[in-house]
């Protein structure tokens, strides 16, 4: 009997044992064959073991690339979609304020109710673009699935559907994106309520948080039908949906994976056909780092008796959109197209607030905002952002640093206006 170790990477994977019931088979030179073979049996392994590790990093490359291509295309639709979306939910909101006849409200609040779907969609493109950036706070995750579940809890009531809920107290608090979270628990939430309303009518959602080593951990676990494997596979990857056309866009669980990754995070999920469906959260326990002080406020010496307003977007449907709105309002309102054009308003006249959009050709928001920085702070306080695009962590820090308001499209007037009011609250009075 020979007996020799199997190595693969210079580590053993094996014994090969080679028995002869022949006395005196194993001579030198068979001994030097058969040791010949089991090191190319090796060298085989080794061959095969790196040509799969390049087929698997060859395929992640090309997922990589085609998501990343995906975000990119839904990055740059955003800007062309979100700027007719907010004329839309804006000449719709001004109409439903108007006098119009009955007939017609109901056809104008359907118009408003469809933009306002269009404009999610937008925005859940937006999230699987990965360019938002997260807006974290210290937050009790325990609170986020509460809310979640608040936010579910009549429909799960209209549809049959219980909730045992176990959270435990020892639960610390984290730095949490708490509306994107709430996303990722909402879109969870509402597959499970799906699939076992479609094939059962009724059900049942337990909902656990635990903590242990640094990170919490939470399980959303449905009572529902389960899912075979090849589709438990491929639940995370986006545009990949079971349901029916029009149903969903197949987005939800891949932006729910890249917000828990985005968090430092995991999730997974399990699935049994006839028992059910579990995912796996983890998230890091995150203390946040010692405050850095807010932004001072910058005193406006300006006189609030007139309210003269300067709007400057490259987009003419969006200019007259807000216009009209102010001047409803009772705001003088001047129209820039572009940054060039608002400098030299910006010049000859001084303005209480200026509406400014962030992407224009050639000056950009954040340039002109600079120049008006360079004449005066006092000047460069009174502006309201608004972007059409999507809202890089760099731009978001640029916004956070001006101590500005930042709105993105579509938004309703309502938001806007608010916006104008909560910058006109922190002028003094000039006597």
């Amino acid at each position: 009997m020979l007996a020799a170790p199997l190595v693969s990477q210079e580590s053993v994977v094996g014994v090969v044992i080679v028995n002869s019931y022949e006395t005196g088979h194993f001579t030198p030179e068979r001994i030097s064959l058969v040791l010949g073979i089991i090191n190319g049996l090796g060298s085989l392994l080794e061959n095969a073991r790196l040509e799969d590790e390049g087929k698997r990093t060859e395929e992640r490359m090309n997922e990589t690339a085609r998501l990343a291509s995906i975000g990119e295309l839904a990055a740059g639709v955003a800007h062309e979609i979100n700027n007719p979306l907010t004329s839309v939910l804006g000449y719709s909101e001004m109409l439903m304020r108007s006098d119009i006849p009955e007939q017609f409200r109901k056809d104008v609040e359907t118009i408003s109710v469809e933009a306002q779907r269009a404009a999610k969609i937008v925005k859940n493109l937006l999230f699987f673009a990965r360019k938002s950036g997260t807006e974290k706070q210290y937050t009790d995750p325990n609170g986020i699935v509460n809310r979640a579940l608040e936010m579910k809890s009549y429909d799960f009531k209209v549809n049959n559907i219980s909730v045992t809920s176990q959270l435990s107290p020892e639960i610390p608090k984290t730095m949490i994106d708490e509306h994107q979270l709430v996303q990722v628990f909402l879109n969870i939430l509402t597959n499970a309520e799906q699939v076992m309303q479609k094939f059962e009518g009724k059900g049942q959602i337990d909902f656990y948080t635990t903590a242990s080593n640094d990170a919490i951990e939470i399980t959303i676990r449905d009572h529902g039908p389960g899912m075979p494997p090849d589709e438990l596979s491929r639940i995370f990857e986006p545009f990949f949906t079971t349901k029916e056309v029009g149903q969903g866009t197949g987005l939800g669980l891949s932006i729910s994976y890249g917000i828990i990754k985005e968090h430092g995070g995991d999730i997974r999920a399990e699935s049994v056909e006839g028992e059910g469906t579990s995912f796996y959260i983890t998230l890091p326990v995150v203390v946040p780092e010692e405050a850095n002080g807010n932004l001072a406020t910058t005193s406006l010496d300006i006189d609030r008796t007139t309210k003269h307003l300067l709007v400057v977007d490259d987009e003419p449907h969006i200019r007259d959109l807000l216009r009209k709105y102010l001047e409803m309002e009772r705001y003088m309102v001047d129209l820039a197209a572009d940054g060039q054009e608002a400098w030299r308003k910006l010049a000859n006249m001084d303005y209480n607030c200026v509406i400014l959009d962030l992407k224009m050709p050639g000056m950009s928001g954040p340039e002109l905002y600079q120049r008006m920085q360079s004449i005066s702070e006092s000047l460069a306080s009174k502006v309201v952002f608004i972007s059409g695009d999507t809202v890089s962590p760099d731009t978001r820090e640029f916004v956070s640093q001006t101590g500005n308001s930042l709105l993105t499209k579509p938004f309703n007037l309502e938001e806007m206006l608010q916006a104008v009011q909560n910058l006109w609250d922190r002028m003094p009075v000039t006597t």
